[in-house]
């Protein structure tokens, strides 16, 4: 499953940047990697960054630094940090027993403990993604899929995007003009003329009844109101 997830990657050994980049752009679907610690921080003052893996001995700014100025981010203390040092380096490591790392890897880094961190930094983040729904359901908002028992229900491209919506402002009603004007960024000339949502939702409704996985369904449709998301 495809994910969304933008990766910061530090490492100023170009053979090795080289290499662990191609690895990393399996898992991540941005890599943007650099072999600089200043330039580390303006690629993430630029980006939204989900992950930097930091090498701690690096030119200049080294990796822990960069941990540093990254952590002063309020807004971002669920970035996760993984560290790569040399053995000899274990002991710089002491300076970053309060940047809450993800975990550290000590090169050599050995390929199977490289891929078991990045799939458990995979697995922490897609269950940071997950809204949990009514009737058994989850929603990820990194993929933009639904699932059922950790299984993907097979959605339209309208369909999805109309559960986006609804996602994304879970916390009131929305009209079927509201929606259309969020899916596809037009306003309805009357206010009855948003037929076509209408209908993408029930479908949406008969698809899931179908399928026969739960009595409850996750979107709540109120007379005269709309439509909003029920979570648990």
């Amino acid at each position: 499953m495809k994910n969304n997830y933008t990766l910061l990657y530090l490492e100023d050994d170009d053979l090795i940047r080289e290499n662990f980049s191609l690895i990393l752009k399996m898992f991540f679907k941005t890599v943007l990697s650099t072999d600089s610690g200043n330039e580390a921080l303006k690629i993430y003052e630029e980006n939204s960054i989900d992950v930097a893996i930091l090498d701690v001995n690096v030119h200049g700014l080294d990796g822990i630094s960069v941990a540093s100025k990254l952590r002063e981010h309020k807004s971002d203390e669920e970035l996760i940090i993984l560290m790569i040092s040399a053995y000899s380096d274990r002991e710089k490591l002491l300076r970053a027993i309060n940047l809450q790392l993800f975990s550290y890897l000590t090169k050599p880094v050995k390929s199977k403990e490289f891929l078991d961190t990045l799939k458990s930094i995979i697995e922490t983040l897609d269950q940071r993604s997950l809204t949990l729904l009514a009737g058994e359901y989850k929603w990820n908002t990194s993929t933009n899929t639904l699932l059922h028992e950790e299984h993907e229900l097979q959605l339209t491209k309208n369909e999805r995007m109309a559960v986006t919506v609804l996602i994304e402002n879970q916390n009131s009603y929305m009209s079927a003009c509201d929606i259309q004007e969020k899916i596809f960024k037009e306003k309805a000339l009357e206010q009855n003329s948003c037929n076509n949502i209408v209908q993408l939702l029930s479908r949406l409704k008969k698809k899931i009844d179908s399928l026969h996985l739960s009595s409850e369904y996750f979107i709540e449709n109120c007379y005269g109101i709309g439509y909003r998301i029920t979570t648990k």
